[in-house]
């Protein structure tokens, strides 16, 4: 609707072109005048106004209320009235909802692919408002937009908090490639009905390592290691979660946040090994986890890291199976189930499964400690039928120190490969041991040189980069260690190099660049791009171009 003006002597001069003044004239001049009014302390007299705000939908008054999200961290969602649908929370305004799809197995019709029905916001409240007044009316305009009169009293009041987390990773971005996953046999499967494994590191005890826990950091694993995934090992106790709850989820939530920009997937890990002793701070734990980013599909849940002599049957399943009530009110994730003897005793939890689905369990190893033993374990869990998943291995020995065995390295990563099972590296730390993967004072924000790693950081970072295709030929293959795709000699295949360090350890970084289109979109701005001068060199090309007919037009006019 339009709006009359009373009194036109209060509108800026114009000229009389004889045609009536259109209603989006009217509305502006309305506005002008209202605001000069108001900056003058004079009145603005209006003869009738009629205020519409559109209606926003508000996420409280829906009925499936909350939809797994948490009103106190997000402002607003993609919304679903479907009951079992978990919502895209943390949409903003702007996100056009009814185009985001819903996740997989979430609908009523699960073969039917369905998009959310709309944006619903925890924080605004807009009510539909009309105003009339007939005579003289004071008008004061303030961040609330709160306007009254002599007759009518009308006040409208929004706070809308934009932000920029949406439910669509990076494109290219292995998050994109695969989406939500799950459980198939003993496999872990994507959106594509194809089997997904994923590599990476494991961060350090977050009390003792969180230095690491950061953008930077992630953003140089993803960049110049390859990872597809990270694990976010958060410390129970001694001087952790138990006794700073808020200082080690804020550290949780940073690098969830910082994966999800990444397009990486991130696995929340409540590192205790007597979890079973700490059921109730688990849960609140996990709620809030689940409740929070539970229906972004790069989040894994990794529920009790390492139960050491404790019951499989009697303690350690039953606390998976109380945690998991938790988080499945929320989330349809997988969750990765730890096992007894510092998770290893896979072959025991395969005969008496956690009741439940998309759960995986863990297996852990250090190759100097363990060999073909647990590997018949491991192959004996997966001939049950039951998904296995390394969220933790070291190449040095089970106390994370000692010598390293990159030979028995070796023959695990080929078993991996050869079952499919995807593995998170210990750890991203500079504490002097042997299996952290940096020298002691590296750099918190990534950027690190060949002889900021350790043995161990050198050994693991380039079979990461051999398995994200990080590797291109060297300028003068005769005078590299990789030549053709073949490193000293070998097939350049995930697992096939030398088990000693070669002296081209601390040479190979300059021949080594990403080629991926979404990581390009990720780089910092002081990194040089392989095609930075082609791209500066087209951007002044067409610069020049829009100069000279910029140019021409002048000219002809």
């Amino acid at each position: 609707p339009g709006h009359k003006v009373a009194t036109p002597n209060m509108l800026p001069p114009r000229r009389d072109m004889g045609k009536r003044r259109s209603r989006g004239s009217q509305r502006t001049a309305l506005f002008v005048s209202v605001i000069v009014a108001a900056m003058n302390g004079g009145n603005a007299e209006v003869a009738e106004v009629t205020e519409v705000t559109e209606v926003t939908v508000s996420c409280a008054g829906l009925p499936t209320f909350p939809g797994g999200c948490n009103p106190d961290v997000v402002v607003g969602a993609c919304f679903s009235t479907e009951a079992n649908v978990n919502w895209a929370c943390g949409a903003s305004v702007n996100t056009d909802c009814r185009r985001v799809r819903l996740p997989p197995g979430q609908s009523h019709r699960p073969n039917l692919r369905r998009n959310y029905d709309g944006y619903c916001s925890f924080r605004e409240t807009v009510t539909r408002t009309s105003s009339t007044a007939t005579s003289s009316t004071a008008t004061t305009i303030t961040t609330t937009l709160t306007s009254s009169s002599t007759g009518t009293t009308s006040t409208t009041s929004s706070t809308v908090t934009r932000t920029t987390t949406l439910p669509h990773p990076p494109p290219r971005s292995p998050v994109a490639r695969h989406g939500h996953l799950r459980v198939v046999g003993n496999q872990i499967v994507g959106e594509h009905n194809q089997s997904v494994r994923l590599r990476g590191m494991s961060l350090f005890w977050s009390q003792w390592g969180g230095a690491y826990w950061n953008e930077e950091t992630l953003r140089w694993l993803r960049r110049d290691w390859g990872i597809e995934l990270i694990r976010a090992a958060m410390g129970v106790e001694p001087g952790a979660y138990l006794e700073h709850p808020k200082r080690e989820m804020r550290k949780v939530k940073r690098v969830v946040w910082a994966a999800h920009q990444l397009g990486i997937y991130v696995i929340v890990d409540w590192h205790d090994h007597h979890a079973n002793q700490h059921t109730p701070q688990a849960k609140r734990f996990f709620n809030e986890i689940a409740k929070t980013y539970g229906h972004m599909p790069n989040v894994l849940f990794e529920t009790f890291n390492e139960p050491t002599w404790q019951s499989w049957s009697r303690e350690v399943k039953p606390y998976h199976e109380e945690i998991l009530k938790v988080i499945r009110r929320h989330s349809q994730n997988i969750v990765i189930a730890g096992t007894p003897t510092w998770s290893q005793d896979v072959d025991v939890a395969s005969t008496e499964r956690v009741d439940g689905g998309n759960i995986v369990y863990t297996l852990h190893f250090y190759a100097a400690t363990h060999g073909q033993y647990l590997r018949d374990k491991a192959k004996s869990a997966l001939d049950r039928g039951v998904a296995l998943f390394v969220s933790e291995w070291g190449t040095c020995e089970a106390n994370g120190n000692g010598g390293l065995n990159f030979t028995e390295s070796k023959k695990w990563l080929d078993f991996l490969a050869e079952y499919n099972v995807s593995d998170a590296n210990w750890a991203v730390n500079d504490k002097k041991e042997s299996c952290s993967a940096l020298q002691p004072g590296a750099a918190t924000n990534g950027h690190w040189r060949p002889k900021d790693l350790t043995r161990s950081g050198r050994w693991v970072r380039r079979s990461l980069r051999i398995d994200a295709n990080l590797w291109r030929w060297p300028e003068n293959p005769e005078n590299e260690t990789e030549v053709n795709g073949t490193m000293n000699g070998t097939e350049a295949n995930p697992t096939s190099f030398t088990t000693s360090e070669s002296p081209s350890d601390d040479q190979d970084s300059p021949h080594l660049t990403s080629t991926s289109e979404a990581d390009r979109r990720l780089h910092f701005s002081d990194v040089d791009l392989p095609d930075a001068p082609m791209f500066a060199s087209s951007v002044a090309g067409r610069c020049r171009a829009a100069a000279m007919i910029g140019l021409g037009l002048l000219q002809f006019l």
